[in-house]
């Protein structure tokens, strides 16, 4: 049906070209009738005319008589071409009844053969199928076990064999089974050894970022002596190691340093051991615990952390620091100094405060009572600034740090919430920065506040001690000027 209407469709645009070769033609003859009695002194000859267009038609009809029969002889073909193409379907239908017999045969077939190898496995079954899943769970924990970096061959032999047995086709051989009793024999073995080898270690040198923004680490590959401490860790110098089976060794981005200095001493104590028993400290959850132990910032960086309000509290801590040691060791020294001079008041010293008052005293000795008690409480009065000098400021840095640790944690709040407007709430990172910085100008200024009220407490309690001595020993000055004037 679909040829039919295709040849028809093809017909119809000759038909209707004919027709309008025929109309061209009688409106020529209109023409050249009209041109004629317009034109009366030319003789037509009409006769020539119509012989001429006479045999246009014709030959225009025979054109397309010719592609009529052609179109008719191209259906007819069409034709034969959908008789064979309905016979190739119907012997492909036939094919695939055959094919779906076959296959349920074979599926009938199957059943009966695995039902036969059942009986005939008998007890060997459950060997086979407690050997499959040893196999199994042993080539999923040496992915990540730092002996597979010695043996790496002993992973492709295991997958090899997991893959035979499940296929349901193939038994695995005696061979195949005593090398996996020697596979897992030797990780027995080898988790008690130290064992120093050379192998490829890969380092993190840079990221790269591709043109949809994407970053990818870059590393690096050197050939380092290694050392395996059991399944459990492995080191290579300062630097410590993780393992899969996909990359093999690489360095963890940073090393044991600063505060956790202690792991480098013990690691270099037992790579340059050759025997006898040194300490270690091991990582049983293979690398997934030191990856994370040697992420945490030491105090250095926690502080720079704060940034500017933090490094602000720090020196304001550093000079408030300063200020408090020098003046309680002046202090100690004029309290000294005092104590020397409280036991010989007789010859008093310009050099300490006592000595000054006492001096005062004797430089008066006809002054009635009431004008020695101002004398002398004048010379205190004296004295007192140089004792309480700088101490004031002491207490003013006490009381400033927590300030700045408040305006700090205000700061990093707004950036918080800034990052929260901008990218929301779903990444934590975004709000970390904001966060840390909020919390450590809070730590830093607690922490340079509290050092510096006990340091305040006693430089004012060391001033007010000696001002104790000078009001006392005045006071005694005193009561001696009353007793001489009764």
């Amino acid at each position: 049906m679909t040829t039919f209407s295709s040849i028809d469709m093809a017909i119809k645009p000759v038909m209707h070209k004919a027709i309008k070769i025929s109309l061209v033609a009688a409106s020529a003859v209109s023409v050249l009738v009209g041109a004629g009695a317009a034109q009366a002194q030319n003789t037509l000859n009409i006769e020539q005319l119509f012989n001429t267009t006479r045999s246009a038609t014709a030959k225009e009809r025979s054109v397309n008589t010719a592609r009529e029969n052609s179109f008719k002889a191209e259906r007819s073909k069409q034709q034969g071409r959908l008789n064979s193409m309905k016979n190739e379907r119907a012997r492909q239908e036939r094919i695939g009844k055959e094919l779906e017999n076959t296959f349920e045969q074979n599926e009938e077939k199957i059943k009966v053969l695995q039902t036969e190898l059942a009986k005939e496995l008998g007890d060997l079954k459950q060997l086979f199928g407690v050997i499959q899943l040893s196999a199994s769970e042993a080539q999923e924990s040496y992915k990540t076990s730092y002996i597979s970096a010695q043996y790496p061959d002993r992973s492709a032999n295991l997958r090899q064999m997991v893959a035979k047995m499940a296929s349901l086709t193939e038994l695995v051989s005696i061979d195949e089974i005593e090398d996996l009793w020697f596979q897992l024999q030797n990780e027995m073995t080898e988790q008690g050894k130290i064992v120093q080898y050379t192998a490829p270690v890969r380092f993190k040198t840079g990221e790269e970022r591709d043109e949809e923004g994407n970053v990818t680490p870059v590393f690096e590959t050197q050939d380092l002596q290694v050392t395996r401490i059991g399944v459990f860790s492995a080191v290579a110098g300062d630097n410590i190691l993780t393992y899969n089976d996909t990359t093999g060794y690489t360095a963890l981005g940073r090393k044991m340093g600063g505060s956790r200095a202690a792991f480098t001493g013990l690691s270099n104590n037992l790579q340059g051991l050759s025997s006898g028993i040194t300490p270690f400290m091991l990582d049983p959850s293979k690398g997934v615990l030191s990856s994370a132990y040697v992420e945490i910032p030491t105090v250095i960086e926690k502080a720079e952390e704060g940034g500017v309000v933090g490094y602000v509290i720090i020196g304001l801590g550093l000079i408030g620091l300063l200020i408090s040691i020098l003046r309680i060791l002046i202090l100690m020294g004029i309290e000294s100094k005092v104590s020397k001079q409280a036991r010989d008041l007789k010859r008093p010293s310009l050099g300490n405060p006592l000595g000054r008052v006492i001096k005062v005293f004797q430089d008066n000795p006809n002054s009635d009572p009431e004008s020695m008690e101002l004398k002398l409480g004048e010379a205190m009065l004296k004295e007192s600034p140089k004792l309480n000098a700088w101490v004031m400021f002491v207490k003013i840095i006490a009381v400033v740090a927590p300030l700045l640790g408040l305006l700090g944690t205000v700061t990093g709040m707004i950036q918080t919430f800034q990052a929260i407007t901008l990218y929301g709430a779903g990444d934590p990172q975004t709000m970390a920065g904001g966060i840390s910085q909020a919390l450590v100008t809070t730590v830093l200024g607690l922490i340079v506040a509290i050092p510096m009220v006990f340091m305040h407490w006693l430089a004012s309690s060391r001033a007010k001690r000696i001002e104790g001595v000078l009001e006392e020993h005045a006071a005694g000055l005193i009561a001696e000027q009353y007793e001489a004037h009764k």
